[in-house]
């Protein structure tokens, strides 16, 4: 299974995941976190990146101190080692998600 079918799966489960952000610049690690959302960002330039919402909940941040929960956005082409935690409980949905934010126009999957 692919990364972006594995994510998709975590949506539909409901289960944490955990995973490693690539991107330069940002802490190497592992980190834990909640899927919300998957989908095309258009940036102002018209570029588009396929992003997806986490919140994330453990493991290494760019923040001092680790405010967890906290809702953030990666780049799908960024994260690796995504792994499903499915021995872990169905996560809540978090206060900050808005199902019908202007920028999931191009939803691929959300909760």
């Amino acid at each position: 299974m692919n990364k972006l079918e594995l994510l998709k799966k975590a949506i539909e489960l409901r289960k944490p995941i955990s995973f490693k952000y690539n991107k330069e610049g940002k802490v190497e690690g592992e980190r834990i976190g909640n899927v919300h959302a998957i989908f095309i960002f258009t940036k102002k330039s018209g570029e588009q990146d396929t992003k997806v919402h986490i919140v994330q909940t453990g493991g290494v941040s760019d923040t001092e101190p680790n405010n967890f929960p906290d809702f953030r956005m990666f780049n799908i082409s960024e994260l690796s080692n995504v792994i499903i935690l499915e021995n872990e409980n169905e996560f809540s949905i978090n206060e900050k998600y808005n199902p019908e934010w202007k920028g999931y126009e191009n939803i691929i999957a959300k909760i």
